[in-house]
């Protein structure tokens, strides 16, 4: 069984997110023990840089036309991984993540299902995140507490197949879907985690995707208000002190033990870049 990790780095005005996947693909092959290969989607017609290419196992062209073009937030063609993942076996994450330890262990605990979401997510102070600040429209519409910035999936699998279908769905029609299975808190705006959830919810999978009952998978969010901490804001790297020390990420000199997402990014610099690659 092949097994790999997946995202999609669509560039979008000043912000390089195909900088961000590189600094992630470095990242896992500088640290993960047994899992390592790493796939990403790219526009149709970018080519990618000579000194990137080493990080990538499969560089994918975007299938079926762009259904984020024109978008400032390119997050329309997530459902896409499902038909063009190269694995049998894949976890899809945000560009926007460093991996700083091994976690090559998970991989045989998320065999255990089809589908297996994030469900919880945690604080620069590892301890697992309350807040529902940014979790209304879940609360309210007793959606599942699902984080896509790290979703595992097998390929070919009957529930994957049907998640990822009715994802697509919504994604195309999301107004409809929005105003018609939501009953309060309705964003106006596409959010995947959303529609993950509301997918999960409308197929009846969501027993069969999430598992509370273990901490795993998970990731630090680095989402201001999630940090229960009074004095940070949005931009959180403007009032903690983030920084990659020997390979390691540290937050007001906590260590971070799981993939971390900063978010915010312009807190990803060249010279973390250059530590990942000297690793």
């Amino acid at each position: 069984m092949s097994r790999g990790y997946i995202t999609i780095a669509q560039n979008s005005g000043d912000l390089d997110y195909v900088r961000m996947a590189y600094a992630l693909a470095a990242s896992i092959k500088k640290t993960q023990s047994e899992v390592d290969e790493f796939a990403i989607i790219v526009d149709p017609n970018y080519e990618m840089p000579e000194e990137y290419k080493w990080a990538f196992d499969y560089i994918i062209p975007m299938p079926w036309g762009d259904m984020a073009e024109g978008k400032d937030w390119k997050i329309n063609n997530k459902w896409k991984y499902y038909h063009v993942t190269p694995f049998d076996e894949t976890v899809v994450l945000d560009c926007d993540m460093l991996f700083t330890r091994d976690v090559s262990h998970w991989w045989n605990i998320l065999a255990t299902k089809d589908v297996w979401a994030c469900s919880q997510v945690r604080t620069y102070r590892n301890d697992i995140a309350t807040s529902t600040y940014y979790r209304k429209v879940f609360v309210e519409n007793n959606l599942p507490n699902v984080y896509t910035a790290f979703l595992y999936f097998k390929k070919p699998s009957q529930t994957a197949e049907e998640l990822f279908k009715m994802v697509e769905y919504i994604t195309d029609n999301r107004t409809t879907f929005y105003n018609k299975y939501l009953e309060t808190s309705i964003p106006n705006f596409l959010s995947m985690d959303v529609v993950f959830a509301l997918a999960m919810k409308l197929c009846d999978l969501t027993d069969e995707c999430i598992d509370e009952s273990i901490d795993l998978p998970t990731f630090v969010h680095m989402k201001g208000k999630l940090q229960n901490h009074p004095q940070v804001g949005e931009k959180w790297h403007e009032f903690l002190d983030g920084q990659y020390i020997n390979n390691q990420v540290y937050v007001n000199q906590f260590r971070q033990e799981y993939p971390f997402h900063y978010v915010q990014k312009d807190w990803l610099t060249d010279k973390m870049i250059k530590q990942i690659e000297d690793m």
